[in-house]
């Protein structure tokens, strides 16, 4: 490989790995001046990272690609375990807590009277977000929560297993994509700033979703190509379980249903079996005499944040003053349904497509949600989502109250910041695409010499 090529890439790589250390200087966001800087410094980071990956060397042996692969990703995430972690993650101790003693998250919010005792002995009390709201993660993650608690409180304890599911979405990842290519593909994902902050910085725990996903379409795709009729089977059965898992943790996984139907035909059958993990789950907690599944729970009643969609429609032609979230839950699910029908004969690209509307149309988009599709971006090669991925850090400047004219009120100049990028990258890939479209045509048409 050319020398100076790689120059550039080690550079690059150094250049992401600095900029991300250098977050952990800017994590003490009770300090007003330190969000933005923090988001300067993610990024510097993630302008890096996209420069790296592009120069990720396909020229050097397999087992190099692997060194460089691994390593870059592990310590991407060693460097992120210090951070200070989101205040979700007093949220997730608490219920876990909660649980231990004998009380159902999804009956008693935390500032519940009953709850007294519980609070004056639990450290971080006062760091709860949304403390009267009851429980609004899913069953799945709720027992996950309890489970936790059973071993450690620290908060390192969380992020190293939400790291050990973060590295294993990677390795779900190389054998989805497979081949030659794959460490060139997956390594949009594992060195993705985005993806190591929300997992082994901020400690959100998506990432045990969001490998059970990923292993659930893998588990599709080996049904699909297996010749054997008891193998794809087995594998479309163990593709139901794993989804069943990913949606009792978060029901956003459920959008894929109607796409791995399409991707099974007549063993979609098998799907049934997906119910089996959540109402299990459910169950557990009293369901149904206990609601666990309203629509996104109390937080379908909170106000909308940073989406990417509604604030359009609403500042032309159907105004939403309240900004409640709640009425655009069944219009989200009608698109869900057309897109999935619409990609009814190539689901591979339909999973891409399927859960980008989630994204696009969720009337709060958090940035850890945005690692929900990373990993299918990744395989798809649809590298607009990593633009994103880094302009998101923008709402970090939510944190900086002096910015906003409300708090926690998106800005025309904020959206510019978040969306214009991500516009940009899809008319140059677009013009990309087309010059390689016609030079190929152009080729075919010359005589042969």
């Amino acid at each position: 490989m050319n020398r100076g090529l790689l120059a550039r890439f080690a550079v690059l790589v150094g250049a992401e790995i600095v900029c991300f250390a250098t977050l952990n200087f800017f994590d003490d966001w009770t300090l007003r001046e330190m969000p933005v800087r923090f988001v300067g410094a993610a990024f510097a980071s993630g302008i890096a990272f996209l420069g790296a990956v592009s120069h990720f060397p396909p020229k050097i042996s397999l087992g190099r690609q692997a060194t460089i692969f691994w390593g870059v990703a592990i310590v991407l995430r060693l460097v992120a375990l210090p951070l200070t972690p989101a205040d979700d993650l007093v949220r997730y101790q608490f219920e876990g807590s909660e649980q231990l003693a004998g009380f159902n998250p999804y009956v008693h919010a935390p500032s519940d009277p009953e709850l007294d005792a519980l609070r004056y002995n639990f450290p971080e009390a006062a760091k709860i977000n949304h403390p009267d709201l009851r429980a609004f993660d899913a069953p799945g993650a709720e027992l996950m929560f309890e489970s936790l608690s059973r071993t450690g409180d620290r908060p390192l304890f969380y992020k190293i297993i939400f790291t050990i599911a973060d590295l294993g979405v990677a390795a779900v990842l190389l054998k989805l994509v497979g081949g030659e290519d794959r460490y060139l593909s997956a390594v949009w994902y594992a060195w993705n700033p985005l993806v190591v902050y929300s997992f082994s910085g901020a400690a959100h725990f998506d990432s045990v979703m969001v490998v059970a996903v990923i292993a659930a379409i893998l588990a599709v795709v080996r049904s699909t190509a297996q010749s054997e009729v008891m193998r794809r089977w087995l594998w479309a059965i163990f593709a139901a379980l794993l989804l069943g898992i990913a949606v009792s943790l978060n029901s956003a996984a459920a959008s894929l249903l109607l796409i791995f139907a399409f991707a099974l035909r007549w063993r979609a059958i098998a799907l049934i079996l997906s119910v089996g993990p959540p109402a299990l789950c459910s169950l557990l907690f009293g369901f149904p005499r206990v609601q666990t599944w309203q629509p996104l729970g109390p937080v379908a009643y909170l106000s909308r944040l940073n989406d990417l969609f509604w604030w359009s429609i609403e500042d032309t032609f159907w105004p939403n003053p309240h900004q409640r979230i709640f009425h655009y839950l069944p219009i989200i699910i009608v698109c869900l349904v057309v897109v999935s029908f619409f990609f009814l004969r190539n689901w591979k690209r339909g999973t891409l497509w399927t859960l980008g509307t989630a994204v696009v149309l969720s009337p709060i988009l958090h940035p850890w949600c945005c690692t929900w599709i990373l990993p299918v971006a990744a395989w798809r090669r649809a590298l607009t989502w990593q633009v994103l991925s880094v302009t998101l850090f923008a709402y970090y400047l939510f944190w900086d109250e002096r910015l906003f004219a409300l708090p926690w009120h998106s800005e025309p100049w904020m959206r510019a910041l978040i969306i214009f990028p991500v516009i940009a990258a899809m008319i140059m890939l677009g013009v990309k695409d087309g010059r390689s479209t016609a030079a190929e045509t152009d080729s075919e048409k010359s005589p042969a010499v």
